[in-house]
């Protein structure tokens, strides 16, 4: 079962300028905090991937989510990058791992 359930957009190009576009199986990394980026594998819900300019629904796995616990909300916005370079953002659907939910107490 995914850890997340997002709406992701690209709003990167590639370094031609053209349009980026990225499809199911798509790795890139989440800022989980300010000091923690995450792998993120994605399969696309409803299309086979997105380019820039597009907002595309994704199940989304995280890589070791017990390292950074209680660290997602739904409506939350998380950058995306490629390394070191921010590609786009995924904003939080749904939480499907209740490890990753940051509760009201918590």
């Amino acid at each position: 079962m995914p850890d997340l359930i997002v709406n992701l957009s690209l709003t990167a190009h590639r370094s031609d300028g053209s349009l980026k576009d990225v499809f199911s199986g798509y790795r890139p990394i989440y800022k989980v905090r300010a000091d923690y980026w995450s792998s993120a594998h994605h399969e696309f819900v409803e299309a086979t991937g997105v380019c820039t300019g597009q907002w595309r629904k994704a199940d989304v796995w995280l890589s070791a989510p017990e390292t950074y616990p209680q660290t997602f909300w739904i409506g939350r916005r998380v950058e995306v990058a490629e390394g070191s370079r921010v590609v786009g953002v995924a904003d939080i659907l749904q939480i499907l791992n209740p490890l990753l939910e940051l509760s009201a107490d918590g």
